[in-house]
């Protein structure tokens, strides 16, 4: 069990991000196509009191990596208001398709996917994610909070939009702005997938196909 703490900036420059992470010996874990499936109880359960039950595939050109992950509401420590605070609970999954089969048979059904590109960083003490989404680029900086603070002074992100919420509240608005029609996944298109996947050194094949919610 552990608290995960982190801040999300929006719409960020990830060129900039990148070089003044690099220029100041951040350790580079390396870019990844990620895949996402979000599973909820048949009567919505799990969303209605605040957790998530996620399955995430993760590809590197040399490896693959599925975690079963569960967020749940935390008690929010003192000095941590400004904070995305939650408890996560995960565990390295062996085969994604059996273990979304388990979860089917114990009644959870996928209500949303999602995909994004990510590369993170590491630089004293805290991991420095920047990532692609379908709708937007941004970065989170997850650690300590006074770590956190203390990075995004150093990165030059202390003037710029931060956020608490998560990708898909900020999903939901980036469709309220662009007058489109509410909807839980956001997943690139064929063109894209394909693009990314080839700039990333990877087959052609996901890891966890995508599902039209």
């Amino acid at each position: 069990m552990a608290l995960e703490v982190e801040r999300k900036f929006p719409d960020v420059k990830l060129d900039s991000l990148r070089r003044k992470l690099a220029e100041a010996g951040a350790f580079c874990l390396g870019a990844h196509f990620e895949s996402n499936t979000v599973f909820d109880a048949q009567d919505g359960s799990l969303a209605a009191t605040g957790r998530l039950l996620r399955l995430r595939s993760q590809e590197w050109k040399t490896r693959l990596r599925h975690v079963l992950t569960l967020k749940l509401p935390a008690e929010v420590p003192a000095g941590t208001g400004q904070y995305k605070v939650r408890e996560e609970r995960e565990v390295g999954v062996a085969d994604a398709s059996a273990m979304k089969h388990i979860l089917e048979g114990l009644g959870y059904r996928a209500v949303a996917q999602y995909e994004k590109i990510r590369e993170p960083w590491l630089l004293d003490g805290v991991e420095v994610e920047l990532d692609v989404l379908p709708f937007m680029e941004g970065a989170e900086l997850e650690g300590e909070p006074g770590a956190i603070e203390a990075m995004q002074r150093r990165l030059g992100l202390d003037k710029t939009a931060m956020s608490t919420k998560n990708y898909h509240q900020l999903h939901q608005e980036w469709l309220q702005r662009n007058n489109l029609p509410a909807r839980r996944s956001f997943v690139f298109s064929e063109a894209q997938r394909k693009a990314w996947r080839q700039q990333l050194g990877l087959g052609e094949e996901n890891a966890v196909p995508p599902v039209s919610r």
